[in-house]
């Protein structure tokens, strides 16, 4: 009897796969489309919380954080620690002090009150822990990874850095105007007319001399209006968040003799964005606008979730950036979150950064954006 079963020629084969991965190619944008719209939900809602947080804790303050802060100091031995029946996290190999960025005084505002007295309470150490893991890498090396917990809502989740990194980060806030830490414009850039969140920090200089820091700045201080002036947006190459700048655990270590640890000048573009004096007008008599400081802007031909900030570059990456089509999510003072586009103009970027235009050193004197061009 003849047998029925028909056998696969090689061109049968040849055929079924190739319909096989045309389907597949036609149904795999089909499936994760849909979670394009999520993604920029779920980011637009960290933004919102930072919005609100920032508010509640103006209201209780009567002022906005600083970019980073001093949070207090552990010493060994000090307060309840030794009587603890949870002695072993309170154990660090090292006396150091806790210097934070902004992210840390919103803490309480965010739902993470117990993460916040870690850092504020001065019997909780933040780094050289004798228990658990430590920091490394990106994250700097040596902080205790309970105090630098990876929190879902500081990243975006359209983003791809892997959230292995301790305190993975990928928003930032509005740190107003680039001047060089040696600059005699560095004092003046952290103006209430010129930005939002600047230094609260004296740490020491090179020199001796304690870091300048900028004034209280409270949401009256915005001439322009609560609805224009920019507090959060995105950064994919920000800094995790516990990290003020390009320190390690043992830059926390207070030398004999120093009233405060060294400022470190990049914590102000760790986790903050900065609007450079720069303008595309040749009758301004400024530097024409760098293509690296506008929105979504790579290095070198880069992949923008590929580029990563250092040292170096920090003062020229510390703008908004995002894997969202077309531009980024920011948060307005008024507590709203908008799109803002990348290619919007310069002028409207820096007008969102400064408070009060009229007073500030953004070359925008005759410009009034048009709501068009905000892209809202």
């Amino acid at each position: 009897m003849a047998s029925s079963k028909r056998h696969l020629k090689p061109i049968d084969i040849i055929f079924l796969v190739v319909a096989t991965v045309m389907v597949v190619g036609v149904l795999l944008p089909a499936i994760s489309t849909p979670r394009r719209p999520h993604w920029s939900a779920t980011c637009k809602n960290n933004l919102k919380q930072f919005g609100l947080a920032a508010q509640v804790f103006h209201s209780a303050r009567g002022r906005l954080p600083g970019y980073v802060q001093h949070y207090g100091a552990w010493r060994p031995g000090q307060d309840s620690a030794a009587t603890d029946s949870h002695a072993a996290e309170f154990a660090s190999t090292h006396a150091h002090e806790k210097v934070g960025t902004w992210v840390v005084a919103l803490l309480p505002y965010l739902d993470e009150q117990p993460l916040y007295e870690r850092w504020s309470l001065n019997k909780f150490p933040i780094a050289f822990g004798t228990e658990g893991p430590l920091t490394e890498g990106r994250a700097g090396v040596g902080f205790n990874s309970i105090t630098a917990a990876t929190l879902s809502l500081m990243q975006c989740p359209a983003a791809t850095d892997p959230t292995t990194v301790a305190g993975a980060n990928h928003y930032a806030c509005n740190a107003g105007m680039y001047a060089s830490l040696l600059s005699p414009q560095f004092e003046r850039s952290m103006s209430a007319a010129n930005g939002v969140f600047n230094n609260q920090f004296p740490g020491l200089l090179p020199n001796g001399d304690a870091a300048p820091r900028g004034p209280e700045i409270s949401l009256d201080d915005f001439a322009d209006g609560v609805s224009h002036t920019l507090l959060f947006t995105e950064n994919l190459q920000a800094l995790p968040w516990h990290r003020a700048g390009f320190i390690d655990a043992e830059d926390l270590i207070l030398q004999e003799g120093h009233e405060h640890v060294s400022y470190e000048p990049t914590s102000r573009y760790a986790q903050g964005i900065v609007w450079h004096r720069e303008s595309d007008d040749p009758a301004s008599g400024l530097p024409p606008v760098r293509p690296i400081h506008r929105i979504n802007s790579t290095l070198g031909g880069r992949a923008l979730d590929e580029l990563q900030m250092t040292k170096a570059n920090a003062h020229d990456l510390a703008r908004p950036s995002s894997l969202h089509p077309g531009g980024v999510n920011i948060t307005l003072a008024d507590g709203s979150v908008r799109f803002l586009s990348e290619t919007v103009d310069y002028r409207v970027y820096q007008s969102l950064l400064a408070p009060d235009d009229a007073q500030s050193d953004a070359p925008l004197d005759g410009f009034e954006p048009p709501e068009s061009r905000l892209g809202w």
